[in-house]
C-alpha cells in the first residue's frame, strides 16, 4: 500500500476502524488473512469502478449497496471484512476503505517492528543514497525502514518525508515558501 494515496485527514478516522479490526483479527489469529481479504476489496474497487461508484453513490439505498457487496464477496473473504463493509456502508464512509488498509498494514508492520516511510524527491534517488537514508532512519527512529519513493520536480530539490501521519518537508520549495513569507 503507497503512502501517496493516503489522505492524511482521513488516518484518524481510519485507523479507529482499523485498530478495531485489528483487535479481533489478533484474538482470532487471522491477522494475514484479514489484510489479504482487504487487499482483495480494495483492489476490486480501484479496478472496477462501477462497484467503487455503486457503494458510493448517495442515493442508492444502503440495502442496495450491502446486498451487492454480499453477492460479490461472501464466502470469499472473512466474516469480519464483510462486517467492516457493512459498517462503513451504513456510515457512508466506504471512501476509507484504502486508508483503513493503509492504517491495518501499519499495525502488521508495527508488530513486525517495521516502519514506512515516504520519501518525495524533486529527482530519482540513486540506491547508494537510499541505503545511506534507510540506514540513518533505522539509526534514529530504532526500527526497520520499508520506503515509498515518489518523483516530483516541482519541489525543486531536497526531499518530503512522510512518516505515520506526520510530514517533515526539507524541499526546496518549502524554504522559498518561508523566504516569501518572511519578506512580506
Amino acid at each position: 500500500m503507497t503512502l501517496k494515496n493516503t489522505d492524511n485527514k482521513l488516518i484518524p478516522l481510519a485507523k479507529r476502524y482499523s485498530e478495531a479490526l485489528t483487535e479481533v483479527a489478533k484474538n482470532k489469529n487471522e491477522l494475514d488473512t484479514v489484510w489479504a481479504d482487504l487487499q482483495t476489496v480494495e483492489e476490486s474497487m480501484t479496478s472496477v469502478k462501477e462497484m467503487a461508484n455503486f457503494l458510493s453513490h448517495p442515493v442508492i439505498p444502503v440495502f442496495e449497496k450491502k446486498d451487492m457487496v454480499k453477492s460479490v464477496f461472501e464466502g470469499k473473504i472473512n466474516n469480519d471484512v464483510l462486517n467492516l463493509l457493512y459498517i462503513l456502508l451504513e456510515k457512508n464512509k466506504i471512501h476509507l476503505l484504502s486508508t483503513i488498509l493503509y492504517c491495518f498494514e501499519e499495525s502488521m508492520d508495527e508488530a513486525k517492528n517495521i516502519l514506512k516511510v515516504g520519501v518525495v524527491s524533486a529527482v530519482e534517488i540513486d540506491e547508494d543514497l537510499k541505503q545511506k537514508l534507510k540506514e540513518k532512519l533505522e539509526s534514529k527512529l530504532n526500527k526497520s525502514v520499508k520506503f515509498d519513493f515518489e518523483t516530483k520536480p516541482e519541489i525543486i530539490a531536497g526531499v518530503v518525508l512522510k512518516i505515520q501521519d506526520k510530514v517533515i518537508d526539507g524541499s526546496m520549495a518549502a524554504k522559498l515558501e518561508g523566504f516569501k513569507k518572511a519578506l512580506r
